[in-house]
């Protein structure tokens, strides 16, 4: 009688044990999983961090060991609708695909400028709030009320101060009734009008979309290169907060990075072409090298990846 009730005892400590297990699998399993709310194909190179955490799919649990610092290929970025807003990228290792958190990985720059950022660890400025209350509050044109991208500019003004321009934007509002959210150099990101409503800077086709910053001219390799790494960062930061991707801009009016020229040229109503002349000018005299969009937008996916 007591071999039998041991025997018993010991098959329902057995069914426990299973239960637990399948409870416990299926509680790990829904906390890995994955809610892809937009994905994006890139062409990139990157390499692996030493504590990066690969797996096979995106709701797998299993996870993949690859070597350290392994130089891999990625083709396409996951952004996740879970409690932390991950991102996630697909990687090429040998032929096969694998995914990884996006902060689990360096990208490979091939502009110098880019390089030069990276190398110096993507520094940036902190965004700093000065919202004027001059400015009109108009909402965007969108089903969820929010920005669809960010449009970059340069003021065209030489030998200006970032100080100097939001002072005569803020002058001279009534009369012209144009402005930008945010002013942009080598050390500051100041955000001037609120983001949750449209500003007046590039066109009607454009304003009722967009996040618009300014960028004044730059003399030095050292500012003209960190001027560009706090618009990346903002540019990621706009983005990031809308769970946007980081595109570009394209004929159709798809993409969420934008130069004030590609409005020009594919949405029309304006004329204006920076900040491409402003760019390539000071790439080449201060670089040797060229800058454009594309470099742009690598640049901000750089820094997107870190958030």
């Amino acid at each position: 009688m007591a071999k039998r009730k041991k025997k018993q005892n010991l098959i329902y400590l057995s069914l426990i044990i299973i239960v637990a297990a399948i409870i416990g699998g299926s509680w790990f399993y829904s906390h890995h999983t994955r809610e892809v709310s937009n994905s994006y194909a890139v062409s990139e190179t990157a390499t692996l961090s030493s504590s990066a955490r690969i797996y096979n799919s995106l709701s797998a649990i299993q996870r993949v060991n690859l070597p350290d610092q392994a130089l891999v290929k990625v083709n396409r970025y996951y952004l996740t609708s879970n409690d932390n807003d991950d991102t996630y990228a697909q990687i090429n290792y040998n032929g096969k695909n694998y995914f990884v958190r996006a902060t689990d990985i360096e990208l490979k720059m091939n502009n110098e400028i880019n390089s030069y950022l990276t190398q110096s660890g993507l520094p940036h400025a902190k965004i700093t709030k000065q919202i004027l209350s001059i400015f009109e509050q108009r909402g965007y044109s969108t089903s969820s009320g929010n920005p669809r991208g960010v449009v970059i500019h340069d003021t065209g003004n030489e030998n200006s101060t970032i100080s100097s321009e939001v002072s005569y934007m803020k002058q001279n509002y009534s009369s012209t009734r144009v402005f930008v959210h945010t002013f942009i150099d080598n050390q500051q990101i100041i955000n001037i009008a609120d983001t949750k409503y449209m500003a007046e800077g590039a066109g009607p086709y454009a304003n009722p979309y967009f996040v618009q910053f300014e960028m004044p001219h730059e003399y030095t390799a050292a500012s003209f290169a960190n001027q560009l790494g706090n618009a990346a960062y903002y540019t990621a930061y706009i983005l990031k907060q809308n769970n946007l991707p980081v595109t570009k801009g394209t004929k159709d009016g798809g993409g969420t990075v934008w130069t004030h020229a590609m409005i020009s040229n594919y949405l029309g109503g304006t004329d204006h072409e920076d900040p491409i002349s402003y760019w390539s000018t000071a790439a080449r005299k201060l670089f040797g090298t060229t800058y454009n969009i594309n470099n742009f937008v690598e640049l901000v996916q750089a820094y997107y990846n870190q958030m």
